[in-house]
């Protein structure tokens, strides 16, 4: 699998896991949207034993400063919103097994791996002593203010995500059986801060199977980037 292509096939059992920006549950990330990725990646699946998990983001959002009750309440509400509009979805066509769909917010994770919180403290450190890796935390930001609410909220996304490619947290399983495999799949880019530290070997790389574990899948542009393959810039 070289880095910059598409993925023909994919063997075995495993999970296709969707993260969801709340910025773009209603654009970009709508349940119609998320309907044409699993819809695509079900023709190169070799067996029909997987299960497909979206990651809500939500919880991260919180890190930001100034949060206030009625904006935690909308966020909630736009979650709900969504995930109840895609059931409806996924139950009208009947091509798929609706309880092989699982939805799940993103302290899930925090909660169910033992890991977060040392991988959380591993970059947080890293991020005050690495002016390289603080660069691609920068980058990551956009044209966020560069503050603690928001290197945390970059941080975590890295922490979860790192979690989820090596397989450091169970998740729920409907015709999943071995999972031998775990692929990310977002709308856009990948995480440059994501990408450093997998580079630099900051956490540890413990996973031998699931041939995904080092990157990501770029939906828009139907490529799947291999860390392993790519140069630091």
């Amino acid at each position: 699998m070289k880095s910059g292509f598409d993925i023909n096939q994919i063997n075995g059992d495993g999970y296709l896991i969707i993260p969801l920006s709340m910025s773009s549950l209603a654009k970009g990330q709508s349940p119609e949207d998320c309907y044409m990725i699993f819809d695509y990646f079900s023709k190169k699946l070799r067996t029909y034993s997987n299960d497909v998990v979206f990651l809500y983001t939500n919880g991260i959002y919180f890190n930001t400063m100034g949060v206030s009750f009625q904006e935690r309440k909308k966020t909630n509400q736009q979650m709900i919103n969504h995930s109840v509009a895609l059931r409806k979805l996924i139950d009208k066509r009947k091509q798929f097994i609706p309880n092989a769909f699982h939805y799940l917010p993103i302290d899930y994770v925090l909660l169910n791996s033992k890991h977060f919180a040392g991988f959380f403290s591993k970059l947080k450190n890293l991020e005050k002593r690495d002016p390289n890796f603080r660069k691609h935390v920068k980058r990551d930001m956009g044209e966020r203010q560069y503050n603690e609410a928001n290197v945390n909220f970059i941080l975590e996304e890295v922490a979860v995500a790192h979690i989820l490619r090596q397989r450091l947290v169970d998740l729920p399983r409907t015709l999943v059986k071995n999972d031998l495999w775990r692929l990310i799949v977002y709308s856009g880019g990948y995480m440059h801060a994501d990408f450093y530290q997998w580079k630099k070997k900051i956490l540890p790389q413990v996973d031998t199977i699931n041939p995904y574990k080092g990157g990501q899948y770029d939906f828009h542009q139907k490529k799947m980037f291999v860390f392993d393959d790519m140069k630091i810039k």
